[in-house]
């Protein structure tokens, strides 16, 4: 749904076809549209309207807190985990923790309102074909097989998808293990959390060693995931799982409407993220371990990547190399991603339980506080995951065109603004809720920060290749020029540094040839 609405406000026409109502929200582990997410959720006008839809209310605190029990002690507390408590300077937007029935209430109210996206529900894809012109996918609606025709087809149809398996891309690496999911009402356990802490999640550590969680879903709903699955236990039998979570939580409680799955904690990706006219994005190319939120949040950055591609081909200035870049640009970032949501999932559960750390004692309490520094220091990156969100770049990308200058070490855990080419672009507030982001447009940005640079040169190269170039003149904003290293800096249409320097280059033709994907840059 992302690509489609990034397509769709493009005036690119599309088409979606879906198994389920148009109202028929998923239940699934996603609960978090992180910072980076939440940005083009702006860019898509979808940021505030994805608040409003949150069911969680407010007195669920949008914490993290490792706790013995609901009745124990605290571990550890991260406040503002999910949800920074104010905006901050790196970002034009805050993470929002939300089930995922209101992300994807989000993304289809936004699609309704679109003209150029149609929506086809109680429909499947069955078989797609391509040649150099195009592509033909055949789906079924109402036991009708019908054929339609496109220029491009995007596989977003998950793990198991046939389509993928069609163009012989499999999801290689492994599974670190399985998970148990229940999903139940229940509207006396919130009161339960009185001696700790009523949050977005609640990590268990105790010496049951279950490494389970449990998750306010608002309206009284609530997720329990145990990770890894015991194995001595049958994952779908209730009354057992049940007597676990009862345990972690110190004390019994009503349940109904419980539904259950199992589900694996994966680190995959497939090769390519395409082939020919066909291209994978979420699920459907890379499998992330959850702890760290990003199987979704992953698969919106694969959206604001493809997307404006997508759409420079059938506007007619995107090059012949432009969509080579989408896997090579994608590909190392959801690796690293996955190697330090890998690391955050190894390090959990009975890695972290000692003995006697229950006990009301003074040897407890100092076992506590071990297993605090063990989290601090092991865990962190899980929760302040700002480098994963914010800090990875495209810097050995064909379509950027570097200066020499090396950009900061990519880490999972911290970001450090960059305009080294590649890199998302720093960030500036210019007002009250006024983004230096929301000035960029929806095609490429000449950031101009002298008021003596010219720009002509490249504005005449950009208008003769049809790209669509905005001149943003900044020079008055000291703010802004102490963030950029450059009196000219180009910025992509997803927000991320193409080209920089102190004044335009001697051919310009040839840069704007290089980020549209019309030449090769070494």
């Amino acid at each position: 749904m992302a690509v489609a609405i990034e397509l769709g406000l493009r005036g690119i026409r599309t088409l979606i076809c879906e198994p389920r109502a148009f109202t028929d929200y998923g239940i699934a582990k996603v609960n978090l549209v992180n910072g980076r997410s939440m940005e083009h959720f702006r860019r898509w006008g979808i940021a505030d309207r994805h608040r409003a839809n949150d069911p969680v209310p407010s007195e669920v605190a949008r914490d993290l807190v490792f706790s013995t029990r609901a009745n124990g002690k605290i571990l550890f507390k991260a406040e503002g985990a999910y949800e920074w408590r104010e905006r901050m300077p790196i970002a034009s937007e805050t993470p929002e923790w939300a089930p995922f029935e209101a992300i994807e209430k989000t993304l289809r109210d936004r699609i309704g309102e679109l003209d150029t996206v149609t929506f086809i529900e109680h429909s499947k894809v069955i078989d797609f074909t391509q040649n150099g012109d195009g592509v033909e996918v055949v789906y079924e609606k109402d036991g009708e097989r019908i054929t339609a025709g496109g220029d491009y087809f995007i596989i977003a149809n998950g793990p198991h998808s046939p389509q993928r398996r069609k163009i012989n891309l499999r999801l290689e690496g492994g599974t670190l293990f399985d998970n148990i999911s229940w999903r139940f009402h229940a509207p006396e356990l919130k009161s339960l959390f009185k001696d700790t802490h009523l949050c977005s999640m609640t990590f268990f550590l105790n010496e049951d060693a279950y490494g389970d969680i449990l998750v306010p879903y608002g309206n009284d709903y609530w997720g329990y995931y145990v990770s890894p699955m015991p194995e001595d236990i049958d994952p779908m039998d209730w009354s057992k799982v049940r007597e676990m979570m009862f345990r972690s939580v110190g004390q019994r409680f009503e349940t109904s409407d419980e539904r259950g799955w199992v589900w694996g904690s994966h680190a995959r990706m497939t090769r390519s993220f395409h082939f020919g006219r066909a291209f994978l994005i979420g699920d459907a190319a890379h499998l992330t371990p959850p702890f760290g939120g990003f199987g979704m949040n992953m698969g919106v950055g694969d959206a604001a990547d493809l997307g404006w591609k997508l759409a420079a081909m059938l506007e007619g200035w995107g090059g012949p190399n432009l969509m080579e870049s989408y896997t090579l640009e994608r590909y190392p970032v959801c690796k690293f991603i996955i190697e330090g949501s890998a690391h955050n999932n190894t390090v959990w559960g009975k890695a972290i339980v000692r003995p006697h750390m229950e006990e009301d004692s003074e040897r407890g309490e100092q076992i506590r506080e071990d297993i605090r520094k063990f989290i601090v220091e092991e865990k962190t990156q899980q929760f302040r995951s700002h480098g994963a969100q914010f800090g990875y770049r495209y810097a050995g990308s064909p379509i950027v065109m570097g200066d020499g200058a090396e950009p900061p070490p990519m880490t999972y855990g911290d970001y450090v603004p960059s305009s080294v080419p590649g890199c998302r672009a720093p960030h500036v507030w210019l007002g009250k809720d006024d983004s230096l982001y929301d000035h960029f447009g929806w095609g490429f940005c000449l950031l101009k920060l002298d008021a003596r640079a010219d720009t002509a040169p490249l504005e005449s190269a950009a208008a003769a290749a049809g790209l669509p170039l905005k001149i943003l003149d900044l020079s008055d904003r000291p703010d802004v020029v102490e963030q950029y290293d450059r009196k000219l800096t180009l910025i992509r249409p997803d927000q991320h540094v193409a080209w920089r320097g102190d004044e335009a280059p001697d051919d310009c033709a040839y840069l704007v040839d290089v980020v549209r994907g019309a030449a090769s840059y070494v």
